[in-house]
């Protein structure tokens, strides 16, 4: 399939029948209602359970038919899994993809090599229905075979979606970044919830307290840079403030804010 014919996929017209998606959870099903609110036509799901009313769910044999691009959304460890289910139908002129971070298509052993392609959406799918508004900011990564890197690279472009081609080498470092400002993220509010708790804060006013700070640091991330954003004692070099602290920390606490105050002075220096 050619970059022109994923103006007919839009379009709905031609021979072209629409992008279809194998595995139905928060990342397929956001996704498909975000491509399908700008104009593009979904063929479908196919899934172990038929969680809505709102796509038709099929075979796989189905979806691989009635498709001409196909995501593979479900968890890693799947993946390999529906790829040995579908890599014996036709696949001829079909776009095959997944939506791993860190997995990249070399997954699709066998498949011809320009066909196949990771496609990563760096947002948080924290259900099935992820504002369309969310999807519309997310930044993608795609990486793999050129006419679907091409193919895919059209239809982000026509979504309005900002997006890089990486390499399949980095798949691994790009998605520890994204691990860096998501997971970790959230494990690091978290333990600070767990430190008010611990003077004598009740869950909710520990996560009342911390809002205006977590937001206010992000929005200085964001707007600033992470160098301009820092504050804190380790900024400031205040070791005796660094040695208050860490006298108050359990072992496996210390050897976190030890790590985290490391790098602040590693930025530090950068600046100086």
């Amino acid at each position: 399939m050619h970059l022109t014919a994923v103006a007919v996929i839009l379009s709905g017209g031609g021979n072209i029948s629409a992008i279809g998606f194998i595995g139905a959870g928060k990342c397929g099903m956001s996704l498909a209602y975000y491509f399908r609110s700008k104009g593009i036509k979904i063929s479908g799901f196919s899934s172990r359970r038929n969680n809505t009313e709102d796509f038709t769910f099929f075979s796989c044999e189905e979806i691989v038919s009635k498709s001409d691009v196909i995501f593979i959304t479900v968890t890693d460890t799947l993946i390999l899994q529906i790829w040995n289910e579908i890599r014996h139908m036709d696949l001829t002129d079909k776009i095959i993809c997944h939506c791993s971070g860190s997995v990249s298509s070399e997954i699709f052993m066998g498949a011809n090599p320009e066909m196949i392609c990771s496609v990563h959406p760096m947002l948080a799918f924290n259900c099935r229905h992820t504002s369309l508004q969310a999807v519309s900011e997310a930044f993608f990564t795609i990486e793999g075979g050129k006419r679907a890197i091409d193919t895919v690279s059209e239809i982000l472009s026509i979504c309005g979606n900002r997006f890089k081609v990486i390499k399949s080498e980095n798949k691994a470092k790009y998605h520890a970044a994204s691990c860096f400002a998501s997971n970790f993220v959230v494990s690091v509010c978290y333990e600070a919830e767990k430190l008010l708790e611990e003077c004598g804060f009740e869950h909710e006013e520990a996560c009342g307290a911390l809002k205006a700070l977590m937001k206010r640091n992000m929005d200085n991330i964001i707007n600033y840079g992470c160098e301009k954003a820092i504050t804190g004692p380790a900024a400031r070099g205040d070791k005796i403030t660094i040695e208050r602290h860490m006298q108050t920390l359990s072992e496996s606490e210390k050897q976190s804010y030890q790590c985290l105050t490391d790098v602040i002075y590693k930025m530090t220096e950068r600046n100086k």
